[in-house]
């Protein structure tokens, strides 16, 4: 039980945020296309796409396995691809410890990664 413990208090969330120049319908097209990448990230267990048309904003939401790997993603080449896209403007990130008992009580699917 406290190795679940500690591993649940090592988990880490980024969230990115940026703006899009680009045709919405375009980017959608290009999400699908560059998710397998994405998925395959060291140390990252999934990621939610987030998009808001009405304001050309996108996103995510990653789950991690500790600061190490949250960490080296940033400082890796898929991470700067993104920040250095010419059709990308104001990326945002931020970083988040886990709340264990809150989530649990609400269904967060990180806890499926402490077991």
């Amino acid at each position: 039980m406290e190795q679940k413990n500690a591993k649940a208090a090592s988990l880490k969330i980024l969230t990115t945020k940026f703006n899009y120049s680009m045709p919405t319908e375009e980017l959608k097209q290009i999400m699908p296309a560059v998710a397998p990448k994405f998925s395959e990230i060291p140390g990252c267990y999934w990621k939610i796409w987030l998009i808001n048309e009405e304001h050309k904003e996108a996103g995510g939401v990653y789950l991690f396995e500790s600061d190490k790997e949250l960490e080296q993603f940033l400082h890796s080449n898929l991470f700067a691809s993104v920040a250095n896209n010419p059709a990308f403007s104001n990326l945002q990130t931020n970083t988040f410890g886990i709340s264990k008992a809150a989530s649990v009580l609400t269904g967060a699917p990180l806890m499926r990664q402490v077991q």
